[in-house]
C-alpha cells in the first residue's frame, strides 16, 4: 500500500501533467527519496502546485525536482536529514542557512538572486551547480571563524557558476577551497576580476574562464601546480597572461582580441 513507499521516481517529460495538493505525500510513512525529473532541460514544467506542507517532507534525504514551481522549499523539509538537493531550471528565490548538503544544484534557476550566508559553511558539500542562475549577482563571503578542524568546505571539489551574467566579482575567501578542482566560471559576462590569492587553490585542475571581462591573469596562478586545463577564449577583454604552471600544455585563448603579452 501507499504507507510503504520509500520514494517516487517520475520522468516528467512522459506525463502531460501532475497536480499536487498539500498533502499528496501524507500516507506514504516511509517518504525518503523524491526525483521528478526531465530527459529535455529546458522542458515545460508540468507539475501544478501552489502551496506544499506535509509532514514526510521533514524525511527526505534525496530531493530532485526538475522545474520546481515554488518560491522556496517547503517550510517543514528536514534540513538535518536533507543530502542532495538538485532543482535544476527551477523558480527557487531562496534557501536557508540551516542545512547539511552533499550536493547543492540550482542549475539555470533564474530567479535566485542570492544564497544564505551559511552555504560555505555546509562542510560535507561537494558539488555546487549554480550555472544559469542569471540574476545572482554575488556570492557571500566564507567565515573565518569555524572551528579550524573544520577546514572550511574541506569536500568541495566542483564549483560551477557558468552564465551568471551579474555576477562582477569573487570573495577572496574563495581561495579557501583547498579541495576545489573544478571552477567554471565561462560566460560571466560581468566578471572583471579574479582574486590575487588564486594560487592558493592548491588542487585546481581546471579553471574555465571563457566569455568573462576580465583584463588579466593574476601571477599568483604560477603557484598551481596542479592546472593542466585553462580556457581563456572570447576574453575580449583580457591584456596578458603571466607565467603559467609547468604542467600546461594547451592554453585555448582564441579571440582574446586585447591581448598584448604572454609570458
Amino acid at each position: 500500500g501507499t504507507e510503504k513507499v520509500e520514494g517516487i521516481y517520475l520522468n516528467m517529460s512522459k506525463v502531460k501533467e501532475i497536480r499536487l495538493n498539500p498533502n499528496t505525500f501524507t500516507k506514504m510513512r516511509k517518504f525518503r527519496f523524491l526525483k521528478f525529473y526531465s530527459s529535455s532541460f529546458n522542458a515545460e514544467n508540468k507539475c501544478k502546485v501552489s502551496y506544499l506542507q506535509d509532514p514526510r517532507f521533514t524525511e527526505v534525504k534525496y530531493l530532485h525536482w526538475h522545474g520546481y514551481p515554488l518560491k522556496s522549499l517547503p517550510s517543514n523539509i528536514g534540513a538535518e536529514k536533507l543530502v542532495f538537493l538538485e532543482m535544476p531550471n527551477s523558480s527557487i528565490e531562496q534557501l536557508w542557512d540551516d542545512m547539511k548538503l552533499v550536493i547543492l544544484n540550482l542549475r539555470g534557476s533564474k530567479s535566485l538572486k542570492s544564497l544564505p550566508a551559511g552555504i560555505f559553511n555546509l562542510e560535507f558539500l561537494t558539488t555546487l551547480d549554480l550555472s544559469g542562475c542569471s540574476k545572482l549577482k554575488r556570492l557571500p563571503e566564507i567565515s573565518s571563524k569555524l572551528p579550524s578542524s573544520i577546514e572550511l568546505l574541506i569536500r568541495l571539489g566542483y564549483l560551477d557558476l557558468s552564465d551568471c551574467k551579474r555576477l562582477k566579482s569573487l570573495p577572496s575567501s574563495l581561495c579557501k577551497l583547498k579541495s576545489l578542482e573544478i571552477l567554471d566560471l565561462s560566460g560571466c559576462s560581468n566578471l572583471q576580476r579574479l582574486s590575487e590569492c588564486l594560487g592558493q587553490l592548491s588542487s585546481l585542475g581546471t579553471l574555465l574562464l571563457e566569455k568573462t571581462n576580465i583584463e588579466r591573469i593574476p601571477e599568483s596562478i604560477i603557484q598551481i601546480s596542479v592546472l593542466t586545463y585553462p580556457r581563456l577564449s572570447y576574453c575580449e577583454r583580457l591584456q596578458s597572461v603571466p607565467k603559467l604552471p609547468s604542467l600546461i600544455r594547451w592554453l585555448d585563448a582564441d579571440n582574446c582580441t586585447s591581448l598584448q603579452s604572454l609570458s
